[in-house]
């Protein structure tokens, strides 16, 4: 049976009163309020309302007595079991009008209320799956592809993980597969098993999110391996393209693998420090990287004299000691753009 709690009780009683220009009570099945305009009533026993709970219909009381005040309270019937009560104190002829309306608001607000229930445990389910499967060590168990199918997904079969971020909010209904899942407000992770479909997926996330990044990985037989991919190329598209929103994984494999190993040395994330703060710095250092090296193109790029290009460079080389155009000490640079992205 569906048991009311004291949140959604005053939740419903404060906006209804907005409205009602009465104090309401809402009671739950045993007739103890649990949401009250007055607050000092809220744990009491309502007595008006075991009497209707008992009666199983609306008790008008004309009259306060010791312990019921006057008014009129309304079971809340859901699937035919009593779940609480609704009173409104006040001179009946006054209240009655505002009394089936009223009930009629409360079984809405409660609906709406268990179907919010319901949407929360099927999301908390999904993610709970969700960590499972982008967890390396899981294996897959029959119960966990049995699973997986009601989500779209043959965890026998190899897939591809595209993964978004965007700067703006994801909604929830950005795409009809149901193998799409919510990593944070900002980013998602669609898990795709027949190639011909990253074109249109693409597209539909960049028609909502044209700002969005999106990075895709190879074929993979699991899917922790693909979402590792995928993110890696994340982090080396934000890293070091300045115009770039997609990336594949396998354009950019040897430079993500390569990352992966960086992540721990401390030379990249103390470079990335030095730099963190100059945006300037950074977009003339990945524009730089965009044009090959031709400081020609990258001063046109930017709009800036070659002079003005061969100051930035120098500066670079100044603040981390690393020269952008000595080619070893490019590509620990190259490892600071790409670690400095979380």
């Amino acid at each position: 049976m569906y048991e009311m709690t004291h949140n959604q009780a005053q939740t419903i009683v404060d906006r209804m009163m907005k409205d009602i220009p009465y104090n309401i009570n809402i009671m739950d099945r045993t007739g103890k309020i649990i949401g009250s305009g007055n607050k000092g009533r809220i744990g009491t026993l309502h007595h008006g309302a075991l009497k209707a709970i008992k009666q199983r219909k609306i008790v008008e009381i004309n009259k306060d007595e010791e312990f019921v005040k006057k008014g009129i309270n309304l079971p809340i019937e859901l699937n035919g079991n009593i779940v609480g009560v609704v009173g409104i104190s006040g001179e009946v002829k006054e209240t009655r009008p505002f009394g089936n309306i009223l009930k009629s608001a409360v079984i809405l607000l409660i609906n709406q209320s268990i179907a919010l229930e319901k949407e929360n445990l099927k999301n908390n389910l999904k993610q709970e799956f969700f960590s499972l499967i982008i967890n390396s060590d899981t294996t897959y168990t029959n119960e966990l592809m049995n699973k997986a199918l009601t989500y779209g997904i043959q965890l026998t079969k190899p897939s591809q993980i595209l993964y978004v971020v965007s700067p703006n909010e994801i909604a929830e209904d950005i795409t009809e597969s149901l193998s799409f899942f919510k990593m944070s407000k900002y980013s998602l992770c669609l898990v795709i098993q027949e190639e011909d479909k990253i074109e249109a997926l693409q597209q539909t996330i960049r028609n909502q999110h044209p700002d969005a990044f999106i990075s895709i990985s190879k074929m993979n037989d699991t899917i922790s391996e693909g979402l590792w991919q995928a993110k890696s190329a994340m982090r080396v598209l934000k890293g070091i393209y300045s115009n770039e929103k997609t990336i594949f994984y396998s354009k950019c494999e040897f430079i993500a693998d390569m990352s992966k190993l960086q992540q721990n040395d401390i030379k990249p994330e103390r470079l990335a420090h030095l730099l963190e703060k100059n945006d300037e710095l950074i977009t003339t250092l990945q524009v730089y990287l965009n044009c090959n090296l031709n400081a020609n193109e990258t001063a046109n790029r930017l709009m800036i004299h070659r002079n003005t290009l061969n100051y930035r460079l120098n500066k670079i080389y100044t603040i981390t000691g690393k020269d952008p155009k000595n080619i070893l000490d490019l590509v620990e640079l190259i490892f600071m753009l790409i670690n400095r992205i979380k």
